[in-house]
């Protein structure tokens, strides 16, 4: 569950984890997320499947607005910076 999943976050911050804990974060959040999304996010997230920045960024403000995953959409705007700066916004599919 969401709550249990925020649980492990706080037990893996208390032994200085803070990696492990925002993964548990990001994971209680998604809990919220329908399946279809989580799918759409997911292939979106694969090298070569978002054709430009601003579909990820778009991606991360519904996140943010639609689910109230804050973490989430922080994470996917970091991998939106990584993928710009490596040029893997190149279509490949």
């Amino acid at each position: 569950t969401a709550d249990a999943l925020l649980q492990q976050a706080e037990v893996a911050r208390s032994v200085h984890r803070t990696s492990l804990a925002q993964n548990f974060e990001r994971a209680s959040e998604m809990t919220r997320l329908p399946q279809s999304v989580v799918m759409e996010v997911y292939e979106l997230l694969r090298p070569g499947r978002a054709s430009e920045k601003q579909t990820l960024l778009d991606v991360a403000s519904r996140m943010r607005d639609e689910f109230q995953a804050g973490e989430l959409a922080s994470f996917i705007e970091e991998a939106a910076d990584v993928y710009d700066r490596r040029g893997l916004f190149v279509s490949r599919y």
